[in-house]
């Protein structure tokens, strides 16, 4: 009985620890991984924010949860390549 009730307990903690993707989840992720790159000068902040909008946008329907997008680094790094492209075109 023990144990099922150790194993019911654990299954509870890693569900609850899900980070559930949407739009903010996915900016503030964006955001965070792209402050290096603000802070040494290699991008403005104006045009990080409006990079991490457009790949929000485009991955907050792709992944269910922080885990999954995680695990996808090549869509991402494809997505990042398509919002870079789009906001070039629209200077």
């Amino acid at each position: 009985m023990k144990k099922i009730i150790l194993a019911l307990f654990t299954i509870l903690l890693i569900s609850c620890n899900e980070v559930k993707w949407n739009k903010e989840a996915a900016k503030t992720w964006c955001m965070q991984d792209s402050k290096k790159y603000i802070d040494d000068g290699t991008a403005t902040k104006e045009f990080t924010e409006k990079f991490c909008d457009c790949y929000a946008e485009k991955t907050a329907t792709k992944y269910k949860t922080e885990k999954e997008a995680d695990k996808d680094k090549y869509n991402q790094m494809l997505v990042g390549k398509d919002c870079v492209d789009e906001l070039n075109i629209a200077k």
